[in-house]
């Protein structure tokens, strides 16, 4: 087994917070550190593991790694709209560039889309209960209820992202 320098340790119990693979770990760790480690002995180093022996110390670390890592989207570029925006710029420039008009109206499409929100989990919906509420009702009066309120919201383009002019016929 390798003698791993504590920066090693600390870098391999960050990659593990980030969902790499044992594998990217030995690779990572063979070009960052020039250190020669097996698969099994990185495992050590990952809490989630049955063969975790790295102790507390590391866990701790493992965990606030892994909450931020899921909380912070911020930091990744994609996630971000004026990067998708800028990166489907470059393809369309690309695609006129070489000629390539069937490219560039799909790029354009796919802009569009990002433009409109098509590309995102956001729903506006609005729905107005009866006047009396829901809890004076029967419960066949409830489901006849919900139903219109859903048929109502549809209509308007509320729900799924329908379209108003669709739903109506």
């Amino acid at each position: 087994m390798a003698d791993l320098p504590e920066e090693a340790k600390l870098f391999i119990v960050q990659a593990f917070a980030r969902f790499s693979s044992p594998g990217e770990v030995v690779a990572m760790v063979r070009d960052d550190f020039n250190v020669e480690t097996t698969i099994q002995q990185v495992r050590t180093y990952n809490p989630e593991h049955p063969r975790f022996e790295a102790g507390e110390k590391w866990r701790s670390i493992f965990e606030a790694v892994r909450k931020a890592y899921l909380e912070d989207i911020s930091s990744v570029p994609i996630a971000s709209q004026a990067f998708r925006l800028n990166a489907l710029q470059k393809n369309f420039d690309r695609a006129m560039k070489s000629g390539n008009v069937v490219l560039a109206n799909a790029t354009l499409e796919q802009a569009a889309k990002e433009m409109g929100g098509v590309l995102t989990n956001a729903r506006n919906v609005s729905v107005q209960p009866p006047s009396g509420g829901f809890r004076d009702l029967t419960s066949n009066e409830r489901r006849a209820a919900v139903g219109e309120l859903m048929r109502v919201a549809l209509c308007n383009g509320n729900l799924a992202g329908g379209n108003s002019d669709e739903a109506k016929h």
